[in-house]
């Protein structure tokens, strides 16, 4: 039976609340302090259920200065560090790796969910949730990121994964036309270049509300289910990438 490893999040993520982060993010933080503000509300740390030793960290850190008010760049620092010292392990940095406008960052969560890519490495992911700023054109998007720990590196397995996304327009009160997108991940049952292939189902769904006298009445309807497989090439499992959001990592 094939083990499903990630369901946009649900029972997966469990963060450390800000309170028990914070020591730590503003320690990461400090070596940055003189471009970046610290985001804290967005920075999270938990430790690795798998590895108890280890924690992993991920900083939201804003460019100070920036010219447009509207635009928010942030770069991503994500962090291995040990438990109990504080110790840094492994880091990965990526500079202006996401910008906000009318889409914006919401939440980052880590995801410890159980990503046997091969029977000696597993990854953890970071699970990145935007919403968009207008009212009567909806959009929530999730997207995913996986790492894998080696040799004291951090690598970037997984980019951008869209694994959740829901948009439509309506009219502030019950009229309205929606579409749904959700991914499931799974280990795949082959292996190329030592790791484990990864299977997403996805399942898009339209879904629609209207008056009928003074219910508001929805019907929703499955459009299309895919599947499809995603191969480790060396370096990455390649994901097509959209232009919705400006991703640079």
């Amino acid at each position: 039976m094939k083990r499903v490893i990630g369901v946009l999040g649900l029972g997966l993520v469990s963060c450390s609340s800000l309170a028990d982060c914070q020591p730590l993010l503003s320690e990461l933080a400090k070596p940055f302090t003189a471009k970046t503000t610290l985001n804290t509300e967005l920075s999270t740390c938990k430790v690795w259920p798998y590895a108890p030793e280890k924690t992993i960290a991920v900083l939201m850190l804003e460019a100070k200065g920036q010219a447009e008010p509207d635009f928010t760049d942030y770069d991503v620092a994500v962090y291995v560090v040990d438990s109990q010292s504080g110790k840094v392990l492994a880091s990965k940095y990526h500079p202006r790796a996401i910008m906000d406008d009318a889409i914006y960052t919401s939440s980052v969560s880590i995801d410890t969910a159980r990503y046997q890519l091969s029977p000696e490495l597993r990854a953890f992911g970071v699970r990145f949730n935007h919403r968009g700023s207008s009212s009567v054109n909806p959009i929530n998007i999730e997207r995913l990121n996986l790492y894998t720990l080696q040799k004291q590196q951090l690598s970037l397995v997984l980019n951008n994964l869209t694994m959740d996304e829901f948009g439509g327009e309506w009219d502030g009160q019950c009229t309205g036309d929606f579409n749904e997108t959700k991914r499931v991940l799974a280990l795949g049952k082959l292996a190329h270049n030592a790791m484990q292939d990864l299977e997403i189902q996805t399942v898009q769904t339209g879904k629609q509300s209207k008056k009928k006298g003074e219910e508001c009445v929805q019907n929703s309807k499955v459009v299309a289910k895919t599947r499809v497989e995603l191969k480790f090439d060396g370096k990455a499992y390649p994901v097509a990438q959209d232009k919705l959001l400006d991703h640079r990592f």
